[in-house]
């Protein structure tokens, strides 16, 4: 049964009701015509321009030209649903982080996981000698790892907003400063490759590379919605939370876990790509006016695919996407700071 009120769709069964903002559906629908639009302009240009037309037919199975097919599903299609999955990967991570520390500044890149999977990633690849998809599995180690190091060090406080970031900045310093060693000790062209890595780059992502990113993502998402409820009423603190029925230790631990392995899988992915996470749910906030996981997650799906085509075309050469995101990010943040200085001033 369907009811409607003045801001919002009331969804209601024998056993269940749920409550959709009318705001934040229309944002959501505006944001998938969105990313629809940029993936079949990732699609459509490049050296080799494909027309809408061979696009079509080229999608259907039906390629009017070899090339065609090569670079819409050989090259073209995988590397942008692989923006697409890791952009909402690492945006629903940061709208949980945000969650559970009750801290607009929480994300990955903060409080520490996204430096874990950096060491744990160059520890593989020019320690240890590995290949770039060894490293990719170091990446997800070391995020499991300093995830546990973060809990081990709050285990006495809790996994409380303030405790929980100043562990995450002194544990993603010292990862950094260890990244930064191990750069200056080997050789330079390994120390490119690592540091183009280290940015963030989608070049070179095939359809292998989707995988994992997908099934974490596939595994985790009814896990989130099933504790999307509660995790909506943390920020008004673990008392008054317990008393509306959430179990807040519980549900904190459920929301750190399934985030660790967001984080993981989209870093084993695409590398520590910046700002998304923290961005993004700002953003999402922004649209809708709303905590939400899935705003969150087509919002850093958008920005990393519409980063990811101006790291392609807008540069005399292209350049990781990490390049952009934090540019990008950067400016965002400044444009926060300048309008909450104008309301308060």
């Amino acid at each position: 049964m369907t009811a409607l009120t003045e801001h919002d769709l009331v969804l209601t069964g024998r056993r269940w009701s749920a409550r959709l903002s009318r705001r934040a559906l229309l944002v959501g629908a505006a944001l998938v015509l969105a990313l629809l639009a940029l993936c079949v302009t990732a699609l459509m240009v490049g050296e080799y321009v494909v027309t809408p037309h061979a696009l079509i037919r080229t999608l259907l199975g039906d390629p009017p030209a070899r090339l065609d097919g090569f670079f819409v599903l050989g090259r073209r299609l995988p590397r942008a649903l692989v923006a697409i999955v890791v952009g909402i990967c690492l945006a629903v991570a940061g709208a949980v982080f945000q969650t559970l520390t009750r801290n607009p500044l929480a994300s990955p890149d903060v409080i520490g996981i996204s430096g874990g999977a950096s060491v744990g990633a160059v520890t593989v690849f020019l320690v240890w000698g590995g290949s770039i998809g060894q490293a990719a599995l170091g990446a997800v180690v070391g995020a499991i790892i300093m995830a546990c190091c973060i809990v081990l060090l709050t285990a006495r406080s809790g996994l409380h907003g303030v405790q929980l970031v100043l562990t995450g900045i002194a544990l993603s310093a010292l990862a950094m400063a260890v990244v930064d060693y191990v750069l200056t000790q080997v050789f330079v062209a390994s120390a490119t490759t690592a540091q183009t890595w280290l940015i963030g780059s989608l070049q070179g992502r095939g359809w292998s590379d989707l995988l994992p990113a997908t099934a974490a993502l596939v595994l985790i998402a009814p896990l989130l919605a099933w504790a999307a409820p509660g995790a909506r009423l943390m920020p008004l603190g673990d008392a008054m939370a317990t008393a509306l029925g959430v179990r807040a230790e519980r549900s904190r631990w459920i929301l750190l876990v399934a985030a660790t392995l967001l984080v993981a899988a989209a870093v084993a992915t695409a590398g520590p790509v910046s700002f998304v996470a923290l961005v993004a749910p700002h953003i999402a906030r922004l649209l809708s006016g709303t905590t939400s996981f899935v705003i969150a997650g087509l919002v850093g799906a958008v920005l990393l695919l519409a980063s990811d085509l101006l790291a392609l075309y807008v540069f005399p050469a292209p350049i990781p996407v990490g390049a952009v995101t934090i540019t990008l990010g950067g400016a965002f943040f400044l444009w926060l700071l300048f309008r909450e200085g104008a309301r308060r001033g």
